[in-house]
């Protein structure tokens, strides 16, 4: 939420090639993996109407893959310097109920992120911040180069993070959650995996990639039907699951967030906070 703060498919000789194009996400579908980018290297990979679009409808194609056992592993990340900077605050600005709306889309996407039947990396470089974090947070195994940073730095526009907190909680436990969004400090990778955020760090990008390659290959020697399983069965001893104690205040932590957005304190904080950006203050 800090703005600052594709969709192509191959395949090997066993997998039929399917190929699809947006303008913000690209998709890659090769063998048993499914790989998620996020395209938008001039807006640091921003969560914008455009971008939710591509992105809820590459993750719904992958999940579309994994329930009729396709898919094993999804990969999501982004182009460039960045993985995700949040929300497109500009857009936001301009009409001040999209704020809720990107909100309810993000809710949406960590939800479905957690229940889809397959395991999510996030491969991460640069900024993952706010809406970037949730994210991440809700992804299954997190692998970041030394150079990222994580957080959520939203208070100052009058916005909570509880978006995210069911998938962070269960993630890096309550006390570190309560620190992280209460503080909106933003912390390194090395942080980030101290913390539990982080299961992986990288020196750079190009290391990065083949940690990432490796920890695939190595997936994919499992057997499908035990992780998916052993997901379900994680999902249900944390409380993310839909009927677990988490998950079951998922939906009442998006709708609250989202009311949040619609109040003066939010619209007041976000105008003042554009303008003192544009200013350059």
């Amino acid at each position: 939420m800090d703005n600052t703060l594709p969709q192509m498919f191959s395949s090997d000789e066993n997998t039929k090639l399917n190929s699809h194009t947006h303008s913000l996400v690209q998709t890659e579908s090769t063998g048993k993996t499914f790989t998620i980018t996020l395209n938008n290297a001039a807006m640091r990979n921003a969560l914008s109407t455009a971008m939710f679009d591509g992105l809820q409808d590459a993750i719904a194609r992958a999940t579309a893959s994994a329930q009729r056992g396709e898919t094993i592993v999804v990969i999501l990340r982004g182009t460039d310097k960045a993985f995700c900077s949040g929300f497109d605050l500009a857009e936001c600005v301009d009409d001040q109920s999209m704020l809720a709306q990107f909100v309810r889309r993000l809710g949406a996407i960590t939800r479905t992120l957690r229940e889809i039947p397959a395991i999510v990396i996030a491969q991460v470089q640069g900024p993952a911040l706010a809406g970037g974090c949730a994210i991440v947070a809700a992804c299954d195994i997190v692998c970041a180069s030394s150079s990222s940073t994580f957080g959520y730095p939203v208070h100052r526009i009058g916005v909570s993070p509880a978006v995210s907190l069911p998938t962070l909680m269960a993630t890096i436990g309550f006390g570190n959650a309560r620190s992280l969004v209460l503080s909106g400090e933003i912390v390194s990778a090395q942080r980030a995996n101290e913390i539990g955020l982080v299961h992986l760090v990288a020196c750079e990008e190009s290391a990065l990639a083949l940690e990432v390659a490796k920890l695939v290959d190595a997936l994919l020697l499992k057997g499908a039907h035990a992780l998916r399983t052993t997901k379900k069965w994680l999902n249900q001893i944390d409380g993310t699951s839909a009927d677990g104690f988490l998950g079951r205040n998922a939906q009442d932590a998006i709708d609250r967030t989202a009311h949040l957005c619609d109040g003066n304190e939010a619209k007041s904080m976000l105008q003042d906070f554009w303008s003192k950006r544009k200013s350059g203050l």
